[in-house]
């Protein structure tokens, strides 16, 4: 039993709420997600360059999150509590503390005296000792009314305590008892409510006949109404303090300070109740609930004071001005209860008198003794002398000099008094508990105007910041004082009126921004869109549990939320400016009372509706109105703007749209209301003349985000591939280890030394790559803002097209490139086209003299009807019903021009004597090996229509050096400085034409920015390639090289240069960004302003001088200017080599792509266009500027270990060839060369082999390819390892030694035979026409044919032992099932020849015997 006795000894219970845990998860979430957010701003702030909206979001943002920090230090440990009051009342009466009961009113017209005397009444009809009960009602206004009803009331209540303890009433406020209707009155009860109407009568008389007779000069004035001598009624007070204009009176603080002296020297209880004048007692037991806690020695000691929640009477259902406050009122309360406890809020508090008389541990003693908390009254309250001296110490000039509102009693420097105390005590050391009964303690009125509404949160908003801004700050003596997280969660209300900024910011700018079209936040496709979303939604999601949980209603809830946007463009906005004013000594706010009566009956019966009101014409519906008309606005403009800029502006529609959703009160009461709630006109007027200023205003605002033309953001795969490189490196470390344990143990020292060989190669290959993986970013341009520009803003543009074999690279083919970008959508006398045919060939310079003549009619036909596809053979092969006469004519032009090129073409000649003055130089002596130069301006922009075209074909001599097409574009360079000397420079194969005609703007979006220009070399566009069968068994468009490798070098230095498809500043060919290398002749310099006409004969003089082939001896091009020498792959060193002098460049990917090429459609030609890039690859690795040396040093580690890359690629041969080789032989032979399934070794190579693949895939897909593209772009590298790598790796050693000396060997860009095709359609191999270079990859798919059969023989024979093997082997049959079909299946043209495939197996013959000796 022993047990029991002790639980029912306990006056009170507490425990956790049961969200606690989850919220602390979600904390920690939400806090790395705003911790994401403010990396996005920061990261915008510095590359974005919208630094004023970027500032503006930043600002907004940081305010949120540190509000939603102070919030959430109050979810981390909020508490229940319950109370047992039937215990405490089993106690004697004597053990009763006495209680001293505080009532402040201060106008009888704004606070009715008949509702003063109800509260008076229903706390003196306490269930509590009579004689131990003391209400104090302090008249701050000195009204005789409020004295005449509270003498009233102490005649009523003679006859109203006892009938309510004799019947026990519950509701103990006449008021309320009577208004409810009740058939089971008796008479008794019958003759009190007589009673109390005629009271209220007389007392409603006198109000109405009366005048305001409020003063602020009066004397003392205590009158003692009722006294407890007779042991039935408790001691009713009327006290009014003396007021003097000369002197403070610190509002209801020092109306409070006044009631705690004259109570000390009249009663002096031990506990004290305060409460609003319309805060009546709807529980009679609520003293016994606080005593629970008072009463308890082990809180005794520290409690200071016990708060209940405020609750309301007369609320509409769904509260539409959110005046329960049930937030501040029991939500944070439960959380403050869980730290220091909760919040004092002015009115249902009980206090421990010794609380205002300093900390626990130190106790202040007020100036004289009576005034102490332990003092004694022992003398009745009517006694002369106690009179006096309450008389006295309610005094208008007691205070001065003492510690009264600094140290002792209710604090001062605050409108919010309440709140200011209850921190200031908090920091003391005292304790507080939030009791919430079942049964509601008290019950208030609530303002049901909107204009007191806001009107009331201003005055808390001033007395906050005056608390904020004070030495006593929350957020840094309140942390200091108590703890982080209650001086935060004090914080939350000090800093309230904060929450105007991110409303302000968030109700303007992204609305003005969706009206001019203007991007402020992230796209969906934008992994930071999703973390606004998840932001927002966690946000307001936790928000409405929380309400939920305490009992509201989602209405309510709603309700309440727009509210606090209300309030922040109002009460906030207005409250803020008043404190500035204050502080600057511009204005003097007062504590302006809150009317608690409602005469009006039609604005009764709108609350009772749920219609807002705004009847009252004031500047505080200003902003709110002006908000939500840019809001409806932007709303309405955002709908039209869906269509138009599709995802961009998502995020601001949906912001848009809720804030709509919220003003809707607003919109009705502007234009749908007759009443007297609608807003007034003035208002309305006022707020679309602000409206109008804020959207103007806006123009300037955006125009740094206007005037913008691009944007960049990371990768969304960052973060997980960063997490798995540490992983994927740790396995690699630990295979290193395994081989060279291996190495050093076993008997297998040479297998050993190979896959360690191997494996390095491999680990260096992944290495590399993931260097591209730690930064990628996406960009995007905006040409539409840079065409807006005047054309005269313009640069000048020349554009590179280089050609060589007019057999490998069609005439027809080159006109069409050439015919594209002279139509770009670009200021024709602004663009000259230079075409180098290095092969001089008389049929590329007529087919390029047809096509100047048709440009003339198809450059003012593409800018007139806005063609898309500008190259005219593309356009024409689409079959449209839709066209024109004009496109038919046309249509029939180009095929006169294409049948008469195609012609020329097929008999090898010119008619001469048609073209006798262009065709002098292509006499029998003219080689393409052996020609003089040949420059020849085919069409001039002097009309304006079109633009220049210039023919090239620089001088040859085979007695010196010509390098290849670096060469050709070095004549171009210089070519094109004596001529047009245009700041930007495109470069383009000849059979990549431009199938965006904005391309260039795009390219400018970059160029022009002078934030990146004085550092910008150049822009890189993907190259892409038409008629690609479907799943591009070729790997032909490199999706690797040119798509996912691109944008990781564009989060280093930027992406490399591919040959075509490159706007380059023309200053980046003369030496680093800040040192000019000038070259031999000024007339070649990058500044010089060509102004001479290009057909001038100076002009074409000079121009036939620097193309001549000795011009570059012994200068400066070739290695500090131009393009560079010293590798086949021109390219990729250029680009390097500007890389490595302090250039950046861009990667621009277009939706629409800026050019399509074509791609070889025959496997020999790719296997020999990549041999080619081995060559030069190796040439440039083993070079004094190697990447592995020189380029680690000038572009630090991870761009070097970028472009190294592409050097390592032959080297891949290694690797492919041990792989493809040693394990089979093992297989053959029955010798384990990998480890067993059940050695823990086996699963790191699993791991490696799928990890690597695995990232290998999602990157393709990520970048729009497919699993079959995919798979075949992983067999194609096999083969080109096996063949393009290899063979490259061996001529590049041949020529090293002088035993061999590789040419430039131009990749045929013409359609074979229609079988050719055909196959290449049907996805078939095509190993036509018969080359050594298939040969090992030949005899590698025999040898693991034979390895896959022998290890299925022996996995019966050997077991688990050589899996790996066999997996290997398996994979790499699967691989060469083409070269399998192409040697035993197929007949057509395309199949493996026999002489290959029995070379190929006499090799593997060779390999197996081999291999016996080198396993054995």
């Amino acid at each position: 039993m022993e047990p029991q006795r002790k639980y029912s000894a306990a006056l009170h219970t507490c425990y956790p709420c049961r969200r606690t845990i989850p919220y602390r998860i979600y904390a920690v979430i939400h806090t790395c997600g705003i911790i994401s957010l403010m990396y996005h701003h920061a990261h915008s702030l510095a590359t974005a360059g919208t630094t004023l909206t970027t500032s503006l979001l930043l600002i907004a943002d940081v305010v949120l999150a540190f509000m939603w920090a102070t919030t959430t230090c109050l979810r981390f440990n909020p508490i229940h509590r319950t109370e047992y009051p039937k215990r405490y009342l089993a106690k004697p009466k004597e053990d009763f503390p006495k209680l001293d009961v505080f009532i402040c009113t201060a106008d009888p017209y704004k606070e009715p005296p008949m509702m003063v005397v109800n509260t008076a009444l229903s706390v003196m009809a306490y269930d509590y000792p009579s004689d131990k009960l003391s209400v104090y009602v302090s008249d701050d206004g000195g009204s005789s009314l409020t004295l005449f009803a509270l003498m009233e009331a102490a005649m009523f209540s003679e006859h109203w305590l006892p009938f309510c303890k004799k019947n026990s009433v519950e509701d103990r406020s006449p008021e309320v008892y009577f208004s409810s209707k009740s058939q089971y009155w008796t008479d008794e009860a019958g003759n009190i409510k007589t009673m109390y109407e005629d009271m209220k009568k007389r007392v409603e008389h006198v109000v109405h006949s009366s005048k305001v007779d409020t003063r602020h000069d009066h004397p003392t004035i205590v009158k003692v109404l009722q006294s407890d001598e007779t042991d039935i009624m408790p001691n009713l007070i009327y006290v009014s303090r003396e007021k003097n204009g000369a002197s403070p009176h610190h509002f209801k603080a020092g109306a409070l300070n006044t009631l705690l002296r004259v109570s000390s020297v009249m009663t002096n209880s031990p506990v004290i109740l305060t409460l609003d004048c319309d805060m009546y007692s709807n529980n009679p037991r609520s003293p016994l609930h606080a005593l629970c806690y008072f009463s308890d020695p082990k809180l005794n000691p520290s409690l200071g004071f016990v708060q209940f929640p405020q609750k309301f009477r007369g609320v509409n259902k769904n509260d539409i001005y959110a005046s329960e406050l049930r937030r501040p009122f029991v939500i944070n309360m439960a959380g403050f209860d869980g730290l220091m406890g909760s919040t004092y809020v002015g009115t249902g508090c009980f206090f421990n008198r010794r609380a205002f008389y300093g900390p626990p541990t130190n106790l202040i003693l007020p100036e004289v003794d009576e005034l102490g908390p332990n003092w004694i009254a022992d003398k009745p309250i009517k006694a002369q002398d106690i009179l006096a001296w309450a008389h006295d110490v309610a005094g208008c000039n007691y205070e001065r000099n003492s510690n009264w509102g600094s140290k002792i009693g209710f604090r001062y420097g605050s409108l919010v008094e309440d709140y200011n105390t209850g921190y200031r005590l908090h920091c003391e050391g005292w304790r507080s508990i939030f009791c919430n009964p079942p049964k509601i303690a008290f019950y208030g009125d609530s303002p049901k105007c909107l204009i007191d509404v806001v009107s009331q949160q201003k005055r808390w908003t001033i007395g906050l910041l005056e608390v904020a801004f004070s030495r006593f700050s929350p957020i840094t003596y309140g942390v200091r004082s108590t703890s982080l997280l209650t001086g935060m969660a004090y914080s939350q209300y000090a800093f309230w009126a904060f929450s105007s900024i991110p409303l302000v910011i968030y109700g303007f700018l992204p609305q003005v921004a969706l009206l001019y079209g203007v991007s402020v936040f992230p796209k969906p496709s934008d992994p930071w869109f999703w973390l606004y979303i998840f932001l927002f939604l966690g946000a307001y999601g936790q928000d409405l549990l929380d309400f939920v949980l305490e009992g509201g209603t989602c209405h309510c809830w709603w309700n309440d939320q727009r509210m606090w946007l209300i309030r922040g463009f109002s009460s906030f906005i207005f409250g803020s400016i008043e404190f500035t004013l204050k502080n600057l000594n511009l204005s003097t706010h007062g504590f302006n009372l809150t009317s608690k009566v409602n005469d009006d009956d039609k604005q009764s019966k709108r609350y009772e509706q749920e219609m807002f009101d705004f009847g009252a014409s004031s500047i505080m519906f200003f902003p709110i109105t002006t908000v939500a008309i840019v809001n409806l606005l932007a709303f309405v403009c955002g709908l039209y703007g869906v269509f138009v800029w599709g995802e961009g502006l998502v995020l601001e529609l949906m912001l848009v749209s809720f804030a709509v959703v919220n003003s809707l009160p607003i919109y009705m009461a502007m234009l749908l209301r007759e009443d007297d709630g609608k807003l007034p006109k003035n208002v309305c007027i006022l707020a679309g003349i602000l409206t109008c200023f804020v959207v103007v205003s806006g123009f300037f605002v955006l125009n740094e985000q206007s005037a913008t033309h691009h944007t960049c953001h990371p990768c969304r795969r960052v973060i997980p591939y960063r997490i798995y490189a540490v992983v994927h490196t740790c396995g690699i470390i630990a295979l290193m280890y395994h081989h060279a344990y291996s190495l050093l143990t076993e008997h297998t020292a040479l297998t050993s030394f190979l896959l360690l060989l191997s494996d390095v190669v491999l680990a260096f290959m992944w290495a590399s790559t993931t260097s591209l993986r730690l930064n990628p970013v996406h960009r995007t341009e905006y040409p539409e803002k840079y065409f807006s520009k005047p054309e005269e803003h313009f640069p000048k543009l020349d554009v590179f097209i280089c050609t060589a074999d007019p057999y490998k690279e069609p005439p027809m083919m080159v006109a069409n490139t050439v015919l594209s970008v002279m139509a770009f959508g670009y200021p024709s006398y602004k663009v000259s086209v230079y075409v180098s045919d290095d092969g001089g060939s008389s049929l590329t310079l007529f087919a390029l003299m047809e096509a100047a003549k048709f440009s003339e009619h198809w450059l003012p036909f593409c800018k007139k009807n806005n063609v898309q596809d500008r190259s005219p053979e593309v356009y024409f092969s689409l079959k449209s019903s839709s066209w024109t006469e004009e496109a038919e004519n046309l249509k029939k032009m180009y095929e006169d021009v294409k049948e008469r090129v195609e012609h020329v073409v097929n008999i090898g000649k010119v008619d001469q004597d048609q073209f006798r003055e262009v065709f002098d130089l292509l006499d029998h002596k003219f080689t393409p090996q052996d020609h003089p130069s040949i420059i020849k301006v085919l069409q001039n922009n002097e009309t304006g229509i079109t633009p220049n075209l210039i023919y090239v074909s620089r001088e040859k001599s085979r007695a010196t050096p010509h390098h290849f097409k670096a060469g050709a574009l070095n004549t171009l360079l210089r070519v094109s400085s004596v001529m047009t000397n245009s700041p930007i420079i495109l470069t383009l194969d000849c059979d990549m034409y431009s199938n965006n005609p904005t391309t260039p703007l795009h390219a400018l979006c970059y160029l022009s920015d002078p934030k990146i220009n004085s550092g910008l070399g150049f822009v890189q566009f993907p190259q892409r390639f038409q008629g690609i069968n479907r799943n591009d068994i070729y790997a032909s468009e490199l999706i690797h090289p040119f798509d996912i490798n691109m944008v990781g070098y564009d989060g280093l230095m930027g992406p490399i240069h591919v040959g075509t498809g490159c706007f380059f500043n023309r200053r980046v060919f003369y030496g680093p960004p800040a040192n000019l290398i000038l070259p031999e002749l000024d007339e070649l310099a990058p500044n010089r302003i060509a102004d001479k006409p290009i057909k001038a004969h100076t002009v074409l003089a000079l121009a036939h001088n620097v193309a001549g082939c000795n011009y570059e001896h012994n200068t400066n091009w070739g290695s500090k200017i131009g393009f560079r020498y010293g590798s086949l792959v021109e390219d990729y060193y250029t680009g390097f080599m500007l890389h490595c002098e302090g250039w950046r460049s861009m990667f621009c990917r277009p939706q629409r792509a800026a050019f399509y090429g074509s791609a070889p459609k025959r496997l020999t030609d790719v296997v020999w266009q990549q041999m080619r890039w081995s060559i030069g690859l190796l040439e440039m690795g083993f070079s004094r500027y190697s990447p592995f040396t020189y380029g680690l040093k000038s572009l630090g580690l991870f761009t070097g270990l970028g472009y190294c890359y592409y050097v390592v690629w032959p080297f891949c041969s290694i690797p492919l060839t041990v792989y493809g080789v040693l394990p089979q032989l093992a297989l053959i032979y029955g010798i384990r060369v990998f480890p067993k399934p059940s050695d823990q070794w086996f699963w790191l190579y699993i791991f490696l082999s799928l990890g690597a693949y695995a990232q290998d895939l999602a990157d393709f897909l990520l970048e729009g390819g497919t699993c079959q593209k995919w798979w075949n772009d992983q067999r194609m590298w096999l083969i080109r390892g096996l063949s393009s790598f290899f063979f490259g790796m061996i001529e590049y050693t041949l020529k090293t030694l002088n035993l061999s000396t590789p040419g430039f060997n131009v990749t045929s860009k013409a359609n074979g035979d229609d079988e050719q095709k055909k196959r290449y359609e049907q996805e078939i191999f095509d190993f036509a026409p018969s080359s050594s270079i298939f040969l090992p990859m030949t005899a590698v798919a025999v040898l693991n044919l034979f390895a896959f059969v022998s290890g299925l023989y022996g996995l019966f024979a050997w077991g688990e032992g050589l899996s790996l093997e066999l997996m290997l082997a398996s994979f790499v049959v699967v691989n060469s099932l083409p070269i399998y079909e192409a040697m035993v299946l197929r007949k057509d043209d395309g199949k493996l020849q026999k002489g290959i495939c029995f070379l190929a197996g006499i090799l593997t013959l060779v390999l197996i015997l081999g291999g016996y000796f080198l396993l054995k």
